[in-house]
């Protein structure tokens, strides 16, 4: 008779544990809206003809952000005060322009066409997130960032987008800003909430 011959236990490597998941904080809700939004603030460029945009450092050659910066700056300083707009509920920003940034694809175009260096700013303000950030950042606002163009200029459906944010949990209010370069230059703005 055979001794038995012992076998060796099998020895395996621990199960890899997963990745930990990162603490995101709250999650937001979402939530169904009983009624259309509120309107809590709103503001026009130009109010008077005599009107002329403030320059915002960092934007060169172009209307475009001066004139959504001011008319947003309006509208937020008729609800909060001077900025930073202190405890304000999560704000979304949404941008609508029909006609675009035109002075700064003009601006582009014709250094462009001229062989001419183009300065490294039109690059960064060509994209029209770049001023939402900026009024984001001066008024402390947290909310998303969302700008549309030609095609969506109708209220009522931009009020339905600002219905969207806020009923998906992503805001709590929205700041409304639709502008076109002219002639003449114009823009609206409107703070809504539920």
């Amino acid at each position: 008779m055979t001794a038995p011959t012992s076998v060796p236990a099998l020895v395996t490597d621990p199960a890899p544990s997963a990745p930990p998941v990162p603490d995101v904080g709250p999650v937001a809700v979402p939530r169904l809206l009983a009624g259309p939004l509120r309107v809590l603030a709103r503001a026009r460029w130009p109010e008077r003809p005599a009107d002329e945009l403030p320059a915002i450092a960092g934007f060169v050659e172009s209307a475009f952000s001066p004139l959504v910066a001011e008319t947003a700056e309006r509208c937020l300083r008729a609800h909060h005060g001077p900025p930073p707009a202190a405890g304000a509920p999560r704000t979304a920003l949404l941008l609508a322009s029909p006609s675009g940034d035109t002075g700064t694809a003009d601006a582009l175009a014709r250094a462009t066409a001229n062989g001419q260096r183009v300065a490294p700013l039109l690059f960064f303000q060509s994209n029209p997130n770049a001023v939402l950030g900026h009024l984001a950042a001066r008024w402390q606002l947290d909310g998303p960032v969302v700008a549309l163009g030609p095609g969506f200029d109708d209220e009522r459906e931009l009020h339905d987008r600002a219905a969207l944010l806020i009923e998906d949990g992503d805001a709590e209010q929205v700041l409304v800003v639709t502008a076109v370069q002219g002639p003449p230059d114009h823009a609206t703005a409107v703070l809504l909430a539920p």
